[in-house]
């Protein structure tokens, strides 16, 4: 039996600053996105300040323990990033969200797996002439798609042990839960190493 269920994607980018509403003071600008870290400073350092780092998870529970919300662009910060290489970085993020290789995205959308590898490397290729397609088959709007909205909601189908997993997730104190989440990106750092 699957379990159907929601989850939210984040999509992190250069530029973008999140803010709590809860604590005005707590708010973080990021500086760049890589596979597995975030660079970011805080909003009260100095853009010349060193870059603080964390893992992808451990940036996206920050922003759902103080109830962040993406406040604005900061320009300078994204500067260095093209809008094609952010459109790129959004297309491979809904894709793993959507749960889909290349290839299945590639066939929903009618084109060849090499296209949608070089859509999610940065060049555009013939994207606006698939963008209906593409946004169907990640189930977004083209807004999000083109605009990176912070958050869309996107269904996923667990299977039993995935439910089973983010019950007992559920059930631990945050502690435990930072534990759990470090030893499963030391475990997927592990694996991907073993297989590169």
């Amino acid at each position: 039996m699957l379990f159907r269920g929601m989850r939210y994607a984040t999509i992190l980018q250069p530029g973008q600053v999140w803010i709590s509403p809860n604590d005005r003071t707590l708010r973080r600008v990021i500086i760049d996105v890589f596979k597995s870290r975030v660079l970011y400073r805080m909003g009260s350092e100095p853009a010349d300040a060193p870059p603080n780092a964390q893992s992808r998870s451990e940036f996206r529970r920050w922003i759902a323990e103080n109830q962040a919300e993406l406040a604005d662009q900061d320009v300078e910060a994204g500067q260095k990033v093209s809008p094609s290489a952010e459109l790129g970085k959004r297309i491979r993020a809904l894709r793993q969200a959507a749960g889909l290789t290349q290839q299945q995205l590639a066939d929903a959308v009618e084109v060849s797996r090499a296209a949608v590898a070089f859509w999610e490397t940065g060049r555009e290729g013939s994207i606006n002439k698939h963008l209906t397609a593409l946004c169907e088959a990640l189930g977004v709007g083209e807004d999000t798609l083109l605009n990176g909205l912070a958050e869309e909601r996107i269904e996923t189908t667990l299977s039993p042990d995935e439910a089973d997993l983010i019950a007992l997730y559920r059930m631990l104190s945050p502690s435990r839960k930072l534990s759990a989440q470090k030893w499963l990106e030391r475990q997927t750092n592990q694996h991907e190493a073993g297989e590169g």
